[in-house]
């Protein structure tokens, strides 16, 4: 939602630096808005029926995700990807997982999946990849945006558990 903004203003800054090209950017910028629609329409029909709303991941990338589609998101590492959570978190993190049923836990694409790994064997949760599409990497499973963002959408669904 927010890049379909983006887009549209990109567009507008084309159309008006070549004026001889102006539609075919507008056009193009309202082609990939209605792509991120669509997109946007899946991710609220795909993740609307859930067994787990609760969201646990390496670290908070997911936070705008999270909130436009109804999930609670835990960070292991909050923020920074790099930052170690202190015992006493992971030991928090542990208990919540337990607590709320969370059966996935998920590691990202360009950040070492150690936490993660150390989170699900102590709970007996599964690891799933995300891809934060901080950069397109061998390890991403599609070639552009939208490709990553609905592999992203069938990993949420498997390890949210979405019928």
């Amino acid at each position: 939602v927010r890049f379909s903004k983006v887009a549209t203003a990109i567009g507008e800054r084309f159309a008006t630096a070549d004026p001889a090209h102006a539609a075919d950017y507008r056009a193009d910028a309202a082609a990939l808005v209605a792509d991120l629609t669509a997109l946007d329409a899946d991710f609220e029909a795909g993740l609307a029926r859930c067994q787990s709303d609760e969201l646990v991941t390496g670290h908070a990338a997911f936070a705008y995700l999270a909130d436009r589609y109804g999930l609670s998101q835990e960070g292991i590492a909050g923020i920074s990807p790099d930052a170690e959570p202190d015992a006493a978190t992971l030991r928090d993190l542990v208990m919540h997982v337990e607590a709320t049923g969370v059966t996935t836990v998920y590691s990202e694409t360009l950040a070492s999946p150690a936490l993660a790994d150390t989170l699900a064997r102590e709970t007996g949760a599964t690891v799933a990849v995300l891809d934060p599409i901080e950069g397109l990497t061998d390890a991403s499973a599609g070639t552009d945006y939208l490709e990553v963002m609905r592999s992203n959408l069938e990993t949420l669904r498997v390890g949210q558990e979405c019928s």
